[in-house]
Parts: structure tokens; sequence; C-alpha cells
């Protein structure tokens, strides 16, 4: 963990690419459009859409920070840092897990600071039981989807291809989901596509989380667990298959 610590914190690229969009957005997307759009309808009632956008943007620096997370360890097969590590007693799962572990974390520290400057420029009435919720349902979907971006590093050979791949899958996975607009909105074609989408289940995990609760968010807060738990288990298969051709 103080490895994956340090090579998160210390190359300030990576650490400002994961921390500077998701405070952008939030400042500018969110306090324009919510002036714009006014109101929107959810779950049968009518909310600002300040309260409807955050929780995609915070999904938003979850991806951002899942990309940093895969980028780490990319860069260490690049730089031959997997002939080393393997080198020694280091169990492939303790590897995983630091990286989990301390991206987890990255990702609630931001969406705390995130969550401030949304109470500081909103005014959220949300019950503490939906907070408690809302922080469960970050750490939920960060560990899935900081297991998808680390599945995705270790399937691809190329480094170009897999940077092409996750600058221009975020956004597609982010717009083709009822991020920014309800679900009812959505085109017919996308709408279909959005329950493909990982990142739909995300967004629904946080938005009914912050809105509804443990009640309303617990159904999306397992599929992602599942989530979680089939990344996992496939990064080891492959990163055992790696370190046999080494």
């Amino acid at each position: 963990m103080y490895r994956e610590y340090c090579l998160l914190t210390r190359n300030r690229t990576n650490l400002l690419l994961a921390i500077t969009p998701s405070a952008v957005y939030l400042l500018l997307f969110a306090t324009s459009l919510a002036n714009l759009v006014g109101e929107v309808g959810y779950q049968g009632r009518r909310i600002g859409y300040a309260e409807f956008t955050v929780p995609a943007l915070l999904l938003s620096s979850m991806l951002a920070a899942a990309t940093t997370s895969g980028t780490s360890l990319f860069q260490e097969r690049l730089g031959r840092m997997d002939v080393e590590m393997w080198s020694h007693p280091l169990r492939r799962s303790s590897y995983v897990a630091g990286k989990l572990m301390v991206t987890t974390a990255l990702v609630l520290v931001q969406t705390l600071a995130a969550l401030g400057v949304a109470l500081a420029v909103f005014d959220f009435r949300w019950p503490i039981g939906h907070w408690a919720a809302l922080l469960c349902g970050t750490l939920v979907a960060s560990v899935a989807f900081n297991g998808l971006y680390l599945l995705l590093a270790t399937l691809f050979e190329d480094f170009q291809r897999f940077t092409v791949t996750i600058n221009v899958l975020a956004p597609v996975l982010l717009f083709a989901s009822p991020s920014f607009y309800p679900a009812e909105q959505m085109a017919p074609v996308l709408r279909w596509l959005s329950w493909a989408d990982p990142v739909t289940y995300g967004i629904r995990c946080l938005r009914d989380a912050a809105l509804l609760g443990f009640g309303g968010a617990w159904p999306w807060m397992l599929v992602l667990v599942g989530i979680a738990v089939a990344t996992c288990l496939l990064i080891a298969r492959s990163m055992v298959a790696q370190a046999r051709q080494l």
C-alpha cells in the first residue's frame, strides 16, 4: 500500500489528471446547467438538476482515478518492474489489493472534497443515512471500476492502444448511461445499450444512495460487488498467465 501511495503521489501528472477533471466539471458543468435545466423528474419526484448530476460527476472522478491506476500498472510492465516484483515472494493478490485499496482511498478523498464543494455551492438537504449510503456506494463503485481498468491494463500489450482505448472509453461509458439526463429521455438505442454499460449501475447506485438511502441503493451495490469480485478473479488469472511468460 505504501508503494502504491508513492506511485500515485510522486507522479504529479497522473495525480493532477485524476483530480482536476472532477473539480472542473463540478464547478463549471453542474453550476451552469443547474441554472439552465432547473428540475428533472426521477423516481416519480421532481429534484434539482444539481442533485441529479452530482453523483455522475463523482463517478467521473472515479473513472479518472481508475485510469491512473490502470496506467501505473501498464507503466510497471513497460519498465520491466514486473520481472523485479515477481522475483520476490510477493503474492499477486497482495499486489492487486494494494492498488485497489490505495486508489479507493484516493477516490474517497476526492469524493469528500467534491461533496464539500457541492455543499458550498448548492443546498443539499439529504438525511444522515443518505450520506452514509452515498459514501458506502462510492466505496463499492470505486473498487468495481478500478478492477475493470486494471483488468484492461492486463489484457493490452501495446501502451498506445491502451491509452487511446481508456481515454475514448471513459466519455463513451459516461454519456451512454443516464448520467446527465434521465433514462426516459434517452434515445431507444442508447437506452438499450445503457443496460450493458457498467457506469449505469454505478450512477444508479450513487444517485439512489443520495436520494433514497440504503433502501434504494442496495440492489445496485450488489451488482457492483459482483463486478468487483469477477474483475479481481480475472485480474489474478491474467497476471498468472503473464508471469509464466516472463
